[in-house]
């Protein structure tokens, strides 16, 4: 098994929220499509798939698009820091051999403590 760790910074994102019937049990879902800022590594999306009790059920790589299903429970986090945190670096771990997305994260850069809800960081 080969592992490689990725890292690249957000550029920019969007959300997609849609309901559908599945074996009769209408389903919400909510996808952040989180977009990068070229340098050098060849994925250019991460689709964040933000299912009830589907954490990693759906998760594949290719080359430019990463996709991964997380706790429904966990969007409006995701979502909040997207909205109000600048940089933001997106990482994430693949087994190579099965194209299989093992785990992702995101952070902000430095910055200093108690700054707020209004962003200081220079």
């Amino acid at each position: 098994m080969t592992i490689t760790a990725h890292t690249s910074e957000v550029e920019g994102f969007s959300v997609h929220m849609s309901q559908h019937r599945m074996g009769g049990e209408l389903i919400g879902r909510r996808t952040i499509t989180l977009h990068f800022k070229p340098n050098g590594e060849p994925l250019k999306r991460a689709c964040l798939h933000f299912l009830p009790g589907a954490q990693g059920r759906e998760n594949s790589c290719s080359e430019t698009t990463l996709a991964i299903a997380l706790p429904a429970e966990e969007f409006d986090r995701w979502l909040h820091l997207l909205q109000t945190e600048a940089p933001l670096t997106f990482s994430w771990t693949v087994d190579e051999a099965k194209k299989e997305v093992l785990g992702v994260s995101i952070f902000t850069g430095e910055e200093p403590p108690g700054e707020g809800y209004v962003d200081l960081t220079p």
